[in-house]
């Protein structure tokens, strides 16, 4: 199999509590540079501009930010201690775990955790080599199994 693999560095891991300590300066009308912190761009350019959404969303974000900082290592571990090929064995595996029953793309990215934009071309690259069929199951549902 062909895989291309990135060999950009890994995303630094995140901690809470410095997630929390990005927080305070929204009590005074900085707010969102958690939600940078943590990659989410396009929520904390919002925080940013409208003092955290006149201060409801960084109340809330109090009770988030564990969750998001878990979400971005998530990720960063996913996207960057995994090489392409370990994704492909999982595929394959879940695929001999499934058996002629097959899996949905939806069931591969629950049970691999890797995100959708990951999984699309693993799967293809899997198709182009004859490892992994594509059919339909008797609900009319894409299903994935081995040939």
């Amino acid at each position: 199999m062909a895989y291309v693999q990135d060999h950009a560095p890994p995303p630094a891991m995140r901690s809470v509590g410095m997630a929390y300590l990005l927080w305070v300066p929204s009590m005074f009308g900085v707010a969102g540079l958690h939600r940078f912190y943590t990659g989410r761009w396009g929520t904390g350019l919002l925080w940013l501009l409208t003092v955290g959404l006149c201060g409801v969303g960084s109340v809330v974000d109090l009770f988030l930010i564990p969750e998001q900082v878990q979400m971005f290592n998530r990720s960063a571990a996913g996207q960057g201690n995994q090489a392409p090929m370990a994704l492909g064995q999982g595929i394959l595996a879940l695929a001999r775990r499934r058996g002629v029953r097959g899996f949905t793309f939806n069931d591969a990215v629950l049970e691999l955790g890797h995100s959708p934009e990951a999984i699309r071309p693993a799967l293809e690259s899997l198709m182009q080599e004859d490892c992994i069929h594509v059919t339909n199951d008797l609900e009319g549902r894409i299903i994935y199994r081995e040939p």
